[in-house]
């Protein structure tokens, strides 16, 4: 069996020290790589960002190049004007397979400027970047969540049509796929028509995300964890907390992530001054902080519309901590009511909070049980693990 020695990330989301601000897919890649990285793998990520930079962070070599269209403002005008007009479709894919040309000439200048040898890639599957991926190099696309998904499922709109088209040609090419739950490997074969995938659920640090003993609880607290904005279901978790309300004049409402407009949303749509003065934005936070603030919760939520998979709540499950996510497939698969959380339809939430405010014995079993589920299931090492086995399979 050959050696797994050098990996190639491409992706357009990485967590490092200059792009705190990414979403779940960078978070991921961040602690893949550097898992691998301490199983003796070099690890190379070529990213495509905001900015242009090269940097070393815990082992793990950043390449990044400034986004292809925000540095050529011309393809940038042609991709817009494009995309608004049905007759000039053709032009609107060609202008993104041209991005991706880009990219693709981009790394193949790098790696042998830099005489890199690479045993095997790994990207995402939005926006179709295996495209990108030089032909004789063995790859694999993860489906942490493409932009067709997003629209299809999920309820997302104005989702650029040459995204759509790039994701459909990168999977049609495809022939290594990793899904990363039985609800998005179902969806992904129904939209894409994939070919036996490989499952690997996401996993997560459980000796980082760990309970914190002594902690310091609010009493009646509910927090969130994530963006926050409507496909979250922010909006369903305010008003489940105006009914919350009535029955607990102390509860607390907090929100970790980017808060949008929702600070707003709270001061023009509830007018109740007591209310107000309960629900606190904290904005986003490195990781370290968000363990600190998820400590002093009596409950979090989850009431996402819809999810490829959470490793937010993977992380709050591992720091034994009950929970109450939405009635929807990737969340059952993982939760399982009463044993390690509850599940709430979107009228409901209200309710199965003040079970676990009112029920000591159902909030200490169901957070014991979190905590076990991670410990067994969805460690970072089992994960890390079953992806090394399977890029073996593909090499």
């Amino acid at each position: 069996m050959k050696e797994i020695k050098n990996v190639l990330i491409v992706t357009r989301e990485y967590q490092s020290s200059r792009t705190p601000k990414v979403g779940g897919t960078g978070v991921f890649y961040k602690n893949l790589c550097a898992e691998l990285v301490k199983r003796g793998i070099s690890v190379h990520v070529f990213l495509i960002s905001k900015y242009a930079f090269d940097m070393e962070e815990e082992g793990v070599k950043i390449h990044s190049v400034k986004d292809i269209f925000k540095a050529n403002p011309l393809l940038e005008l042609v991709r817009s004007f494009t995309g608004k007009i049905k007759a000039l479709e053709q032009i609107h894919f060609k202008t993104y397979l041209s991005e991706k040309k880009i990219i693709a000439d981009k790394i193949g200048t790098w790696i042998k400027k830099n005489n890199l040898h690479f045993d095997i890639a790994e990207t995402h599957d939005f926006d179709g970047l295996a495209l990108s991926i030089p032909e004789e190099l063995p790859y694999v696309i993860r489906c942490h969540g493409s932009w067709s998904v997003l629209e299809k499922y999920f309820g997302y709109k104005k989702v650029h049509k040459g995204r759509i088209f790039c994701e459909k040609a990168a999977f049609k090419k495809s022939k290594n796929i990793i899904t990363i739950s039985k609800y998005n490997e179902t969806i992904n074969k129904s939209l894409f028509d994939i070919k036996n995938p490989k499952l690997i659920y996401n996993g997560i640090d459980e000796k980082f995300y760990k309970p914190e003993e002594n902690a310091d609880i609010i009493p009646k607290s509910v927090f969130y964890l994530g963006n926050v904005s409507f496909e979250k279901g922010a909006e369903t978790l305010i008003t489940a907390f105006v009914e919350l309300k009535k029955n607990y004049p102390q509860a607390s409402l907090h929100f970790i992530g980017n808060p949008n407009h929702y600070p707003v949303y709270i001061t023009e749509n509830i007018h109740d001054p007591e209310i107000q003065k309960s629900v606190h934005f904290y904005g986003n936070k490195p990781a370290a902080e968000i363990v600190q603030l998820i400590s002093n919760a009596e409950v979090v939520c989850f009431p996402s519309k819809g999810e490829n998979f959470s490793l937010s709540l993977l992380e709050v499950m591992a720091m034994q901590k009950p929970v109450v996510c939405s009635s929807i497939d990737s969340f059952k698969e993982i939760i399982q009511e009463p044993v390690n959380g509850l599940i709430a339809e979107e009228g409901t939430f209200h309710e199965k909070i003040s079970l676990i405010f009112e029920d000591d014995d159902l909030r200490n079993r169901i957070s014991l049980n979190a905590r076990k589920l991670i410990e067994s299931k969805f460690g970072i090492d089992t994960m890390v693990d079953e992806t090394i086995r399977y890029y073996h399979e593909i090499i």
